[in-house]
């Protein structure tokens, strides 16, 4: 694919210089390594962020006045190819470029260039960092207009079961990976298992009481797709004052609004953004009993009561399923992390208890 030319303005010569590197590099036969990455940004370079539930690395580099986040996967790295898909899919429907400058996809590696937004703070650390509900709500509802803005532009009926015969075959993939981690069994296919003092259904069981019954499956699913960013979490959302942005779109089959919107259940509700910063304690009774507590900042514990009433009680039913889903279905992308995992599988039993709650109400 060919690139964007870039801005010759004298800020950006330096970002001219390291992009031709990168597009030429990227378009090699020959494998290229990280190391090769890392040489070429030389005193460019600010950080190199890796971490275990994603393949690509990020470095964060400065060119002229400006700060860049490069992400790369060496090799023929799917993810951040279906990345660079959704950018460009997402111009060609309209939505602003934001913060995207360019991305090439080649046999050496992939990689995608976006403008550093501020100090790069995710509507997480604001959340944790005491911001009020008020604050919180303005940034997650812009959030929420860029996706309805890219949805309306691309969305279409379809029947309910090819919907949710999607998340099926996604979740039974995921079921089947986090199958080979024998910690992991307990949780899934037990009968029962107590968390917090409360005996719960295990995962599958809990997935199975739903997908069972069509009427179910038919009133959490909803009917039209579309091009949504598809990871809308909280860790997800930047913030910068008044200012926000979304990174880290996923590339892939068109999917309904409800399944971000479970993303941001699975922030505020789930406490996702709090397990991922290590801000939980997790104590194992037995092979079948669990306590656990996550750290809710007030604000989010705010928009936790708000959430029902933005979304209306059907769509907030929609987004609670496709939250306890989304738990479900990362388990083997964390696994490698045992603790974290856990505390995520018993969030994710959690999430099907509020979900039984709210169907029941």
């Amino acid at each position: 694919m060919d690139s964007p030319a870039i801005p010759r303005t004298t800020a950006e010569l330096d970002l001219r210089d390291v992009v031709h590197w990168l597009t030429h590099q990227a378009s090699g036969s020959p494998p290229r390594t990280e190391q090769a990455i890392t040489d070429c940004l030389g005193n460019h370079l600010i950080s190199i962020v890796r971490s275990h539930n994603t393949p690509s690395t990020i470095w964060r580099f400065r060119a002229g006045q400006q700060a860049y986040v490069l992400k790369a996967d060496v090799g023929r790295g799917a993810a951040l190819r279906l990345e660079l898909r959704w950018y460009l899919r997402a111009a060609a429907v309209g939505l602003p470029r934001g913060l995207f400058v360019l991305g090439q996809e080649g046999p050496a590696f992939t990689f995608l260039v976006l403008r550093q937004f501020g100090d790069t703070a995710t509507l997480d650390d604001a959340a944790l960092a005491g911001r009020t509900a008020a604050d919180l709500q303005g940034h997650l509802r812009r959030a929420a207009a860029m996706n309805a803005t890219l949805f309306r532009r691309t969305r279409r009926r379809v029947p309910v079961e090819a919907v949710h015969g999607v998340a099926a075959h996604r979740i039974d993939k995921r079921v089947a990976e986090s199958m080979s981690y024998p910690y992991l069994l307990p949780l899934l296919t037990g009968r029962t298992v107590t968390v917090n003092g409360m005996p719960l259904q295990g995962l599958m069981r809990s997935w199975r009481d739903v997908v069972d019954r069509k009427s179910t499956v038919r009133l959490l699913t909803p009917a039209e797709i579309g091009l949504i960013f598809g990871d809308l979490h909280c860790g997800n959302i930047l913030v910068d004052g008044s200012g926000t942005e979304v990174v880290d779109p996923r590339g892939g089959p068109l999917l309904p609004t409800a399944y971000d919107f479970g993303k941001l259940v699975q922030s505020v509700e789930g406490g996702y953004g709090a397990i991922m910063a290590g801000r939980y304690r997790l104590r194992r009774i037995a092979e079948d009993e669990y306590e656990i507590d996550v750290d809710t900042p007030p604000g989010y514990a705010a928009l936790a009561a708000w959430l029902p009433q933005w979304l209306g009680d059907h769509r907030y039913q929609q987004a609670l399923y496709q939250a306890a889903q989304h738990f479900l279905a990362m388990l083997p992308h964390h696994a490698s992390a045992r603790r974290e995992t856990l505390a995520l599988a018993l969030s994710g039993m959690l999430q099907f208890q509020r979900l039984r709650e709210a169907l029941a109400g």
